[in-house]
C-alpha cells in the first residue's frame, strides 16, 4: 500500500511533535507524518505535493490558518481536513462548520482516541488489531491512561 502523506500545522512545536511521533508509530509506517508551524508551507505542500490529510490547529489570533483552511476547501477540496485544536470555543466550532470541516477534535486528546478520527478523515478502515503502542507513553495529568 502506498504511504499516505499527513501534514500537521501547529504553532506549538511540542504538541505537534507528540502528535507526529504518535501517529507515525500508531499508523505503523503506512503514512508519513510531517509537521510545519507555517500555514504558508502547508499550503505549498497541498498545492504541489500529494497530501492525503491536513491536520490543523487554527490559532484564532492568526488569520493565516483560517486562510489556509479556506484555500484548501476552495482549491483542493479532495484533501480532508482535521481540526485538532487547543483553542476550542463554540465560535471556532461554528466557523469550522462554515468552512466545511467535518473532523473536529479538541485538545487534549489521547492519541489512541485520535487514531479513529484520523482513519475516518482518511476514509479507510482501521486495522483489526490494536496498533503498536510500545514506544508511546502518554498519560493524563491524573496519571491514569
Amino acid at each position: 500500500m502506498p504511504s499516505r502523506q499527513i501534514y500537521i500545522v501547529d504553532d506549538d512545536s511540542v504538541a505537534a511533535l507528540i502528535t507526529q511521533r504518535g501517529l507515525q508509530t500508531m499508523l505503523d509506517g503506512q503514512s508519513t507524518v510531517l509537521v510545519t508551524s507555517s500555514p504558508n508551507a502547508a499550503w505549498l505542500a497541498c498545492a504541489t505535493d500529494h497530501v492525503d490529510l491536513l491536520i490543523v490547529d487554527p490559532n484564532p489570533q492568526i488569520s493565516a490558518t483560517l486562510s489556509l483552511l479556506r484555500a484548501v476547501r476552495a482549491f483542493r477540496p479532495h484533501i480532508p481536513l482535521l481540526v485538532l485544536t487547543a483553542y476550542d470555543t463554540p465560535g471556532l466550532r461554528a466557523k469550522m462548520r462554515e468552512l466545511g470541516v467535518v473532523h473536529y477534535v479538541a485538545k487534549p486528546i489521547d492519541l489512541r482516541d485520535l487514531l479513529p478520527v484520523v482513519y475516518a478523515a482518511l476514509a479507510v478502515n482501521p486495522p483489526t488489531s490494536d496498533p503498536p503502542l510500545a514506544t508511546i507513553s502518554l498519560k493524563h495529568p491524573s496519571g491514569s491512561p
